[in-house]
This record gives C-alpha cells, structure tokens and sequence, in this order.
C-alpha cells in the first residue's frame, strides 16, 4: 500500500476530485502516481474552465471550480505547490513517518489555554482538542 504525500507540508495528500470517505491508500506505486496525474489534471481543467469563463466577459468567481483555481495559482494563499508535480511524493506505508506538530491556543470547551502535540494530519480534525468538533462530541 501507498500513500501520496505533499513534500512541502508533510501530510499525506488527498485528490481534490476524490470524495471525502474514501481512502487516500494506494495498491500499487504506479496507482498513486496516476492519483498525482488526476491531481494535475483536475487543477489544470479548473484554470482552463476560469479562462474560458473569462473570454465570455464574467468575472473569474462565476466558474464552478474556481477556489481550485486560486489554489493553483494564488500565491498569496500559500498553496500554489498544490499544481506543481515536483510537489508530490509516492510512499510506502511502511516508510511513511508522521511529522508531529505542537500548537497552543484556546480550547473551545473549556476557555482554557493548552499546548498540544499532534501528526500533522490530525490537525483541524475531529481528534484535535483545539477545534470545536472534538468538543461537541
């Protein structure tokens, strides 16, 4: 099994045009680099469909996969890597280390300040104690 995994932040990367319950584990290395090739090619479609919607006279906000667009091509969002291929790594589970994360704010429950250590791909998750749905439980 493989997992894709963004080499800027560390997290293991989920295709955009992927529903939100099924897995991110790949069978085969050559299964997850086509997932790196749907990844592109889905950012790609949004630019596309942002320029064409733009040759009609719209403004740009009026094309369906425009926030995929911004992401692509927004620096000042930060996620401009999301369109790079260099960007993306192909894994074995086995290999995969989690970077930890260690963040102190507000716990929404309590009013209390806490520090917590984390994986990176827990945060803003339902097992992260800094966010609403962890205590509305």
């Amino acid at each position: 099994m493989f997992y894709i995994i963004s080499q800027k932040s560390g997290r293991i990367h989920r295709e955009p045009s992927r529903r939100s319950w099924e897995s991110n584990l790949y069978k085969s290395a050559s299964a997850a680099k086509a997932g790196i090739t749907r990844t592109i090619k889905y950012y790609q479609a949004a630019i596309d469909e942002v320029a064409e919607v733009v040759a009609q006279g719209k403004p740009e906000f009026h094309a369906r996969r425009y926030n995929a667009f911004r992401d692509a091509t927004d620096s000042a969002l930060g996620r401009t890597h999301c369109f790079d291929r260099d960007n993306y790594e192909v894994v074995a589970v086995e290999d995969y280390v989690e970077p930890q994360v260690t963040r102190t704010g507000i716990a929404p429950g309590t009013g209390k300040e806490i520090t917590v250590t984390m994986g990176i791909n827990e945060v803003g998750g339902c097992t992260d104690p800094l966010t609403e749905t962890y205590w509305s439980m």
